[in-house]
């Protein structure tokens, strides 16, 4: 990645709406955003530019900074929703921006039994054990669930849907008991 692609990101960011920078349509599934946004980190996050200049690195860490705000709305589906319809009210205006604190993550907003359980997940390493044990729940699979479980809060402790989970498959096998 060269000097001046990186500064033409930079020069074109804030005329980008959060569906163009990761280069997909409005209509992605979360899969989709989600899977869009590996991409975009394999090529703008930040560890992979430590040998640049500083004034590159702040470029590229100015871009990664966008896309993790662009991840975390489209990543929502109520922050996505009043994305979308900001966006159609004046699209003729600068795509709008929804910011957060550096130290916080917006309040997740989800429809209640509709959410995933790997969408509560703060650490990505503990995504997959929340799917597999999300996976293995409906398939009736508790005592498996379990385990995928405890990985799950091993990697993101402290997670509040996490522990839920985990204290309702350990009661559902104590009722089997």
């Amino acid at each position: 990645m060269s000097e001046e692609f990186v500064f033409e990101w930079l020069r074109v960011l804030d005329e980008l709406t959060y569906y163009e920078l990761f280069g997909i349509r409005s209509e992605a599934s979360p899969d989709d955003v989600r899977a869009a946004f590996h991409a975009f980190c394999d090529a703008f996050h930040p560890d992979r530019h430590f040998a640049r200049p500083a004034e590159e690195r702040s470029a590229v860490s100015t871009i990664f900074k966008r896309a993790t705000e662009a991840y975390l709305v489209l990543s929502d589906s109520g922050l996505r929703g009043h994305y979308d319809a900001s966006l159609t009210a004046d699209a003729s205006a600068l795509p709008q921006r929804i910011s957060f604190s550096s130290r916080s993550r917006p309040p997740p907003s989800r429809v209640a039994g509709t959410e995933k359980l790997e969408d509560s997940v703060r650490a990505p390493a503990a995504r997959p054990f929340a799917r597999r044990a999300q996976e293995l729940i409906r398939a009736g699979d508790i005592r498996q669930a379990k385990l995928q479980l405890v990985m799950a809060n091993h990697m993101d402790p402290q997670n509040q849907a996490l522990e839920a989970a985990l204290r309702d498959v350990e009661a559902r096998l104590a009722e089997r008991k």
